[in-house]
């Protein structure tokens, strides 16, 4: 075999893997669903328990911890038993930073559901929640289905916890006085920022959808005496008067129209010496790594929105009335990067 055909032979053998990858996001559905890490929780256990213990075929299920061992979320011991790796952690459900509703989110039916529509998507232009939903918005699909809605508001706490890794250590929140997280769902970021931040006062604004999750987080973080939970929609009008608003992972959910849109009522409402933070994983200039990318086309085919690089940003900051003063790079594992504006 000559040289150019070992590589080619190679390339064909990595591109193969990346065909059928989406058989690894089914199979993390498939145990997320079944419970197969918070049975490992106590130690190493047999495929024979484990199918006795979910009700599934243990030939089959055997094969998928396998498979899953294979891409090191699982592991097993000399007596062939597997047990759980430090990926295979955190599909459990209750743990910190848990992913398990990723893997329900992703996989199965609701995943298929959107996947299907991916080439369509491309060559529309329009995003699988607005072709689900008859026309409306990605939040309108999510909504259509509490089961569904339910799944993806516990994901997007879990997603809070990674995306919100790092950014306490990079930027100072004490130099305000009352901050306004839009869009903060069940305010598990506010909650640690003002943990962190004695002296600021805080308000979550999200959906009517989120109120009771986001009650129930202010309460059992003890804070609501310094934090107000207020529903409504972006859109139309958020709280007024504060000094910073924040708005984490909501912007890249929109194209540019509705995005600014959405910036343009923060800056009707934010102090004339306030400041608007992002919190979004943005493309750099350089080779970035896969995450962001893969985040962008999850944008692209779920909601019709992007992730965007910092010259994307500042040019939305500049239709909406702000100058984008600083952007400051994490270390959380999603490239969250700190996006500052002032009004202007």
């Amino acid at each position: 075999m000559t040289a150019s055909s070992a590589t080619r032979a190679q390339s064909a053998g990595r591109l193969l893997e990346l065909i059928v990858m989406r058989l690894i996001s089914e199979a993390l559905h498939a145990v997320a669903v079944l419970g197969v890490a918070d049975l490992l929780a106590s130690g190493p256990e047999s495929a024979e328990h484990l199918a006795a213990v979910t009700g599934s075929n243990e030939h089959s299920l055997r094969r998928v911890l396998r498979a899953l061992v294979g891409i090191g979320v699982f592991a097993q011991d000399a007596r062939g038993r597997f047990l759980l790796a430090p990926m295979g952690e955190l599909l459990q459900r209750d743990v910190e930073g848990s992913l398990h509703s990723a893997a329900v989110f992703f996989g199965g039916e609701w995943g298929a559901k959107v996947d299907e529509l991916f080439l369509r998507a491309v060559q529309t232009g329009e995003s699988a929640g607005q072709m689900l939903s008859g026309g409306g918005s990605w939040i309108d699909w999510l909504q259509s289905d509490a089961d569904l809605n339910r799944v993806f508001n516990s994901m997007m706490t879990a997603f809070s916890t990674l995306h919100f890794t790092g950014v306490l250590e990079v930027y100072d929140f004490s130099q305000y006085t009352r901050l306004v997280d839009v869009g903060g769902g069940h305010g598990r970021i506010i909650s640690e920022i003002l943990t962190m931040t004695p002296g600021l006062r805080g308000e979550l604004f999200d959906l009517p959808h989120a109120f009771e999750g986001g009650l129930r987080t202010i309460e059992q973080a003890g804070l609501a005496d310094r934090c107000e939970v207020t529903s409504g929609d972006f859109f139309v009008r958020v709280p007024d008067g504060a000094d910073v608003y924040l708005l984490s992972r909501v912007i890249h959910d929109w194209n540019d129209e509705k995005a600014v849109a959405i910036l343009k009522v923060v800056r009707a409402a934010v102090a004339a010496h306030g400041r608007l933070l992002l919190l979004e994983t943005m493309l750099q200039p350089t080779v970035p790594p896969i995450y962001p990318l893969l985040a962008d086309l999850n944008m692209l085919v779920r909601t019709g929105g992007c992730e965007r690089t910092e010259a994307e940003y500042r040019s939305l900051f500049r239709a909406a009335g702000f100058e984008l003063t600083q952007t400051i790079v994490t270390r959380a594992p999603t490239g969250t990067t700190v996006i500052e504006g002032r009004p202007c």
